[in-house]
């Protein structure tokens, strides 16, 4: 099922995020970045009211917050996938096949080279400038499960998640 472009969490969901909003009540903005993320683990990604009501928590202000959100490629303030498939690009990928790659994987994503999420908005393809494994390279990552010196004909398989 497809995510609605304005976040509406489960109940339970919702419980566990209001848990974590008073774990973290009136810290302030050291503590923006660790909630920002505990909230997007389950909620994932971070709306406008979300955005709100964790600067009121923290007693940050809200422009902070989406200062934050904005600057962290690995915060996200739309809708993204369950899963979020990232291929690294830098030099050292690039030289080694990452087009291909890319290639592959938005192929069989069916999404633009350039990233997007799957229509059953189950997968984000990502293209990130460095993923910090130049001496795996190519190299990509599937959640938090890292690819190094992926190729092509490993794409079906490494693309198999959440099946």
């Amino acid at each position: 099922m497809k995510r609605s472009p304005h976040l509406s969490l489960s109940a339970p969901e919702a419980r566990t995020v209001q848990t974590i909003l008073r774990r973290y009540q009136q810290r302030g903005g050291a503590y923006l970045l660790p909630c920002l993320q505990e909230v997007q683990a389950v909620s994932g990604w971070i709306d406008a009211d979300l955005a709100r009501a964790i600067g009121q928590s923290l007693g940050v202000p809200e422009v902070q917050v989406h200062n934050v959100l904005e600057f962290y490629s690995l915060l996200y303030n739309q809708p993204v996938g369950k899963h979020i498939v990232r291929v690294c690009d830098d030099p050292a990928c690039l030289v080694t096949g990452s087009q291909k790659i890319i290639r592959a994987c938005a192929r069989h994503l069916g999404v633009p080279v350039s990233g997007g999420t799957t229509a059953d908005g189950e997968i984000t393809l990502e293209i990130h400038p460095c993923l910090g494994h130049c001496e795996q390279a190519p190299f990509m990552m599937v959640d938090d499960q890292e690819i190094g010196h992926v190729q092509v004909e490993q794409i079906p398989e490494v693309l198999e998640i959440g099946s």
